[in-house]
């Protein structure tokens, strides 16, 4: 038996237990499945192919629920408390920079789903290889403590580069994620 690194309850690592990518060590399922519930998603996109990530406080795998190791991004996020039962998680990469954030909804039909509409539309272009950055980008995910909202952030190691070719675009989608 091994302790949960995460809350110290005794793990059957010969049993059902899960593994922190983040401390190299065994997680109790509980923790696992605490985890695994508000994971953050990244999609990576360069050219004519996305990588797609799921980022959590322990796991950090990619799509296929291999390790992220080859992906080449260091990860970081954390919550952020903005009362005693609300918040937000924000996931950074670094050594990049984020150009756009705010938060985003599903088409509920009324004016702010609707005005969210504008950028969620431009992001499933950029993951559905319907329009091609110039240079790499991520679009991060990232649960709230609102069902009905999701953090979005867009960052890129050009950040000139990207404003250029978003200079069209860029204060339309800025609103759209305010």
């Amino acid at each position: 038996m091994k302790k949960c690194c995460n809350c110290e309850n005794e793990v059957d690592i010969n049993g059902d237990c899960g593994w922190s990518s983040t401390q190299n060590d065994y997680l109790c399922l509980w923790c696992r499945d605490s985890d695994e519930s508000s994971l953050s998603t990244i999609y990576v996109a360069n050219g004519d192919w996305v990588n797609k990530y799921f980022v959590g406080e322990h796991i950090r795998i990619n799509e296929e629920g291999g390790d992220m190791d080859d992906s080449g991004l260091t990860i970081k996020r954390e919550w952020v408390s903005t009362s005693a039962h609300r918040g937000h998680y924000e996931t950074t990469i670094d050594g990049w920079t984020e150009i756009l954030n705010g938060w985003t909804t599903g088409s509920w039909g009324d004016d702010i789903s609707d005005k969210k509409q504008v950028f969620n539309e431009w992001a499933e272009n950029i993951i559905s290889c319907n329009i091609f950055p110039p240079t790499s980008i991520a679009i991060v995910i990232d649960p709230t403590s609102n069902v009905f909202s999701t953090g979005i952030s867009v960052s890129t190691k050009e950040p000139d580069k990207l404003k250029i070719w978003l200079s069209d675009v860029y204060k339309e989608l800025s609103e759209s994620l305010s």
